[in-house]
């Protein structure tokens, strides 16, 4: 925006001409102008002070209408009164120019930094049968995909995966599974044979038997999911993932094991779920997470709406370290983050921002802080 654009945005917002728009414009780089100049002052107050400003300014021109109209009002009372409104109105008007080019620049910046922008994930996954085959569910129609061993494979328009029993169902698979795996960047929902509905999280692989045939539902994951298990109190569900066992009846939980040098996550959103592993075991109610760490189970209470952000297609912080969310960001997306910055120089980040946008926008949400930016090139993202 040139200068002579923004006297004239100035003057529409004096004059009380501007639109809306224009006048949250121009309260947005006034407060901008004060943040960068370190106002000791909070958000609120921050936000506020551009349109106290401009209230400061008309009233002193609502007055010196008054006192014109007042033949008794001394010459030299009505120029102090007129200096103090030109004094104002150029102490706003070097705020906000400052800030339309500062905002411009930082605009343009961006628009280099994220000119390769990255598209969000979506339904993409692999089925691998039983008996060995393969399907790429990302590019399948809708419709029966396949039937194995008494079991119909359907893939709905809504991209859900449904599996269901055919001929009375069939026999044993002799202990081999079918198995999804979503890469990065991908993610899908399954309706398995019993009735479980699953969500697969990104870099994520489950295994399952094509009948619930024994005395355990038994299924295996390796990255995270979402489970809303079917009830049935003879048969319980159980959900074997690195180096711990998840049992339940009927119930609605998150499992995180993507990686179990920094521990395995189970948050529970409903019923009750007992959690065994490395000798020890606990039973969790709903709100609570545990934390198999280092041989111990751990349980907290938590706010089970972070744990399950991704499956409500959601990024969710609250006081989130950088390298937590670039692990997020990184599975989602399918890029890798290069980091030109100290651990010390790491903030934490709270906010929220929908899954479904690009990169780009998750990324200016986390520059909000002023203390990082971001510079994508292809499927590399550089932080400084």
């Amino acid at each position: 925006m040139k200068t002579e654009q923004a006297k004239q945005l100035i003057q529409h917002y004096l004059d009380g001409t501007a639109s809306a728009k224009e006048t949250h414009l121009v309260d947005s780089f006034v407060e901008q102008q004060l943040l960068e100049n370190n106002w000791s002052a909070n958000d609120a107050q921050k936000a506020a002070f551009g349109k106290k400003l401009k209230a400061r300014i008309d009233a002193e021109r609502l007055k010196e209408q008054e006192l014109s109209e007042n033949l008794r009002l001394r010459p030299k009372t009505i120029t102090r009164r007129l200096w103090i409104v030109a004094a104002s109105a150029a102490v706003l008007a070097l705020c906000v120019i400052g800030g339309l080019f500062a905002v411009k620049n930082r605009s343009e910046d961006r628009s280099e930094r994220y000119a390769n922008d990255v598209a969000p994930g979506g339904n993409r996954a692999v089925l691998t049968l039983a008996d060995g085959r393969k399907i790429d569910l990302t590019d399948s129609k809708t419709g029966e995909l396949a039937t194995t061993n008494g079991l119909s494979v359907k893939k709905a328009a809504n991209g859900l995966l449904v599996f269901s029993v055919i001929n009375n169902g069939g026999a044993n698979d002799e202990g081999k599974n079918n198995s999804i795996t979503t890469p990065a960047g991908g993610q899908y929902q399954v309706n398995l044979p019993d009735g479980t509905l699953v969500w697969l999280n990104a870099e994520t692989k489950f295994s399952f038997p094509s009948h619930f045939n024994g005395k355990n539902r038994q299924v295996e994951l390796d990255g995270e999911a979402y489970f809303e298990v079917s009830k049935d109190k003879k048969h319980p569900f159980i959900v074997k993932s690195s180096k711990q066992e998840v049992e339940v009846l009927g119930t609605h939980f998150n499992i995180n094991s993507y990686d179990a040098s920094l521990g395995t996550k189970t948050t529970l959103l409903e019923g009750s779920v007992k959690v065994r592993g490395a000798g020890d075991e606990k039973i969790i109610a709903p709100g609570e997470q545990s934390m198999l760490y280092a041989n111990k189970i751990e349980v907290n209470a938590v706010d089970p709406a972070l744990a399950i952000d991704w499956k409500n297609g959601e990024f969710r912080f609250k006081n989130e370290r950088l390298p937590s969310i670039i692990q997020k960001l990184s599975r989602w997306y399918g890029v890798q983050f290069v980091m030109n910055i100290s651990s010390e120089q790491m903030p934490s980040f709270s906010g929220s921002v929908s899954r479904f946008d690009n990169i780009s926008e998750v990324l200016k949400m986390l520059e909000e802080t002023g203390s990082i930016k971001f510079y994508i090139n292809g499927k590399v993202v550089t932080v400084k």
